[in-house]
C-alpha cells in the first residue's frame, strides 16, 4: 500500500485475566456504530512514523530491535484511568491510559523515539507520551456533544484491575482491506536477549 502509515509499537497481547479485552468493551457502553479493536489492532504504541514507505519504517525498527534485545523480557503494565483520544476536533480512540515497566514507559518512549524518527526521516511527534491501548474506535458521524459526553464519562471512570505484560516490539502497517482489522505487524522481535 503506496500510502499506508507505519509505527512501532509493543503488541497488547498478554493480558491478565486473558478476557480482559472483552470484558472491558463489554462495561464501556459505547454507541451501537463503535468499531471493536482486537488481535493486531491492539498495540502501544512507541513510535508513530507516518507514510515513510517501508524501506524508512525498516531502518527504525532495525534500530529499534537493537533497544529492544537490552530491554527487560516483559514489561508488566496496568491500567490508570481512561481518555478520549486522538485529534483535537473530533477525539475517537476510546483508550486504557496504561504505567509501569521497570522503568517508567512515558519515560522510556521519550528516550527512544526521537532516533525512531530520524531513521525514518519521519516528523516527530513532540507531544509528551501517553501510553495506552485503544479498544475502540467511535464512527466518524458520531457528534461532539456525544464525543464531549462519552470523555467527561471516561475520565470519571475507575481503570479496571487488570495487568497487560508487553513481550515483543513490532512494526505495524495498514492491513489492505481495513475491514476485519485496520494494522498488521510486519515484523517484531521478543524483548531480552535470546536465551543462551
Amino acid at each position: 500500500m503506496r500510502h499506508a502509515n507505519w509505527f512501532i509499537g509493543w503488541p497488547a497481547d498478554a493480558w491478565a485475566p486473558a478476557d480482559a479485552v472483552p470484558r472491558m468493551q463489554h462495561d464501556l457502553a459505547l454507541p451501537p456504530s463503535t468499531r471493536w479493536m482486537s488481535g493486531d489492532d491492539l498495540h502501544v504504541t512507541l513510535a508513530f512514523l507516518g507514510r515513510c514507505g517501508e524501506q524508512a519504517a525498516d531502518r527504525a525498527f532495525d534500530l529499534a530491535a537493537q533497544q529492544a534485545r537490552i530491554q527487560p523480557p516483559k514489561l508488566s503494565l496496568s491500567a490508570h484511568g481512561w481518555a478520549l483520544l486522538g485529534g483535537d476536533q473530533a477525539p475517537s480512540a476510546v483508550s486504557l491510559l496504561m504505567e509501569g515497566g521497570s522503568a517508567d514507559l512515558s519515560t522510556r518512549i521519550a528516550e527512544l523515539r526521537p532516533a525512531l524518527y530520524a531513521a525514518a526521516d519521519a516528523r516527530p511527534d513532540t507531544r509528551p507520551p501517553r501510553p495506552h491501548v485503544t479498544l475502540a474506535r467511535l464512527n466518524r458521524q458520531v457528534d461532539n456533544p456525544t464525543r464531549q459526553a462519552l470523555a467527561q464519562r471516561l475520565d470519571r471512570q475507575v481503570p479496571p484491575p487488570f495487568t497487560l505484560q508487553l513481550e515483543s516490539l513490532a512494526l505495524f502497517t495498514w492491513t489492505e482491506d481495513r475491514v476485519q482489522r485496520l494494522f498488521r505487524r510486519t515484523r517484531h522481535c521478543p524483548l531480552g536477549r535470546p536465551a543462551p
